[in-house]
């Protein structure tokens, strides 16, 4: 029973959760099979750093008086009620939805006055809801079908809520097909996977100076759409969901407000990508925003990639106090096990950019390379700090060593062609003599023209050299 599923989901389970499931498992109303429960105190005995024979299926079942056949049913029902807690669990988090169903359930008993006040109650507790979701929107459409039903149950045909209904279902609808829509876009963008948008093409144009663009939902996804789509306007459209995220953030749930902030930001790089330097102050100023909201956290932590990403910002902008305190403050936040990498690695690019190269390359030899382009970005700094302090010989090597580890990695797609140019451009500055300026100016303009280039700049400051 080692890996089965049933240990595996209980074993990930938070210390609290598991006391709520102990409490679950004790309840006969809600498991009826007393060997489940039987299997289940065993399980809980031995979850952690129980020898493996004592999980081996022979043995639990001799230790719990079964068969092997009788113990793969029990498991299944174990595993059955670990699933039904984990919905439950789920559902206790959803207010609106527990409400929309206690109202049904009045209504279907024929309780038409406890089912119209507990309406009442419900649409005043979705009010107060400070977030104004697709959920939200969802929950809306739900009440504003039970209070139609319950008015057709109590023959009030005159007051039947049917423009509400539809006003309800269309904005829940419309916001959660804009978010799919921006999904898409986001996803094809890396995958170059084209997708089939059913109706999304219809419902912008339905929405082109609409009055629902005045709802922060369908108004956040929509400009973000548009932002992503690349077409005409797209500043536009960015500049709008800034303003949005700006006065609305606290309209929006945990989950919406991540989509949204990474829309925006992924808006920006792909415009610094292009060579347009001026997004890095709004890119700078999201990912503060994002900071300050724990938009940019994914179950409280901070990937190194979005890490990393708000270093690079930063030091294009110069923003060196505000790096530093960044760097420790946040560190502490990136998963255990990608810790001291991303920070030795951000440190030697502060250091590097702030001119003590000496720590710099410190902080490099500390770091332990687990990603193909981490390390490629690495090998690349140490080049460009050897250029720099003229120990050409160590450049040369790092050179070497660069292209030996182009060969071994097959799969690197455009990343190969831009390292083999950087090595490429580098040994040609490196091969020029004193006084050439017709071939100073011959290397400038491969440079310029180079079709993907990442260290353009730092090339052209160094031929000013």
């Amino acid at each position: 029973m080692q890996n089965t599923p049933v240990l595996q989901i209980l074993r990930s389970l938070p210390p609290n959760t598991l006391k709520a499931f102990d409490k679950y498992m004790a309840s006969p109303y809600l498991v009826t099979h007393a060997g489940a429960a039987q299997l289940y105190d065993y399980l809980r005995a031995r979850l952690h750093d129980a020898p493996v024979a004592e999980l081996d299926q022979a043995t639990v079942a001799r230790a719990l008086g079964e068969t092997p056949r009788r113990l793969y049913h029990l498991t299944s029902y174990l595993l059955e009620a670990v699933e039904q807690f984990l919905a439950l669990e789920s559902w206790k988090t959803t207010l609106h939805d527990s409400h929309v169903l206690t109202v049904e359930a009045l209504r279907r008993l024929q309780l038409d006055d406890l089912s119209a006040g507990m309406l009442r109650y419900a649409r005043k507790r979705l009010d107060a809801d400070p977030h104004r979701s697709a959920e939200y929107h969802r929950a809306g459409y739900r009440l504003q079908l039970e209070a139609f039903h319950l008015s057709q149950q109590q023959g009030r045909a005159k007051s039947l809520n049917l423009q509400e209904l539809s006003d309800a279902q269309d904005v829940a609808f419309i916001t959660e097909k804009l978010r799919t829509g921006c999904l898409l876009l986001s996803h094809q963008a890396v995958s170059k996977r084209a997708y089939e948008k059913g109706l999304l093409n219809q419902l912008l144009i339905f929405l082109d100076g609409h009055p629902y663009l005045e709802i922060p939902s369908v108004a956040a996804f929509y400009h973000g759409y548009y932002a992503l789509a690349g077409d005409a306007g797209s500043d536009r459209h960015f500049r709008r969901l800034k303003e949005l995220l700006h006065a609305h953030t606290e309209a929006f749930p945990v989950a919406e407000v991540h989509d949204l902030y990474l829309i925006a930001i992924n808006f920006c790089i792909r415009r610094i990508n292009q060579a347009e330097g001026q997004y890095f102050r709004d890119v700078f100023d999201l990912y503060q925003s994002g900071l300050q909201h724990g938009a940019l956290l994914e179950n409280g932590s901070l990937s190194r990639w979005t890490y990393t990403n708000i270093v690079l910002a930063a030091l294009n902008l110069q923003e060196y106090d505000w790096t530093f305190r960044f760097l420790h403050d946040y560190a502490p936040l990136l998963p255990a096990n990608h810790r001291e990498g991303a920070l030795n690695f951000n440190l030697a690019r502060y250091y590097y950019d702030t001119g003590n190269y000496t720590d710099a390359m410190q902080h490099l030899l500390r770091m332990e390379y687990d990603d193909v382009l981490q390390n490629l970005v690495a090998k690349t700094l140490l080049c460009k700090i050897y250029f720099e302090k003229e120990e050409f010989s160590a450049l040369e090597n790092q050179l070497d060593s660069i292209e030996i580890y182009l060969r071994r990695k097959k799969v690197l797609g455009y990343h190969k062609e831009n390292y083999l140019a950087i090595v490429r451009m580098l040994r040609k500055i490196l091969s020029l003599q004193p006084g050439n300026t017709p071939g100073k100016e011959a290397i400038r303009r491969q440079i310029e023209n180079a079709p993907v280039l990442t260290e353009r700049e730092w090339f052209l400051k160094q031929l000013q050299r």
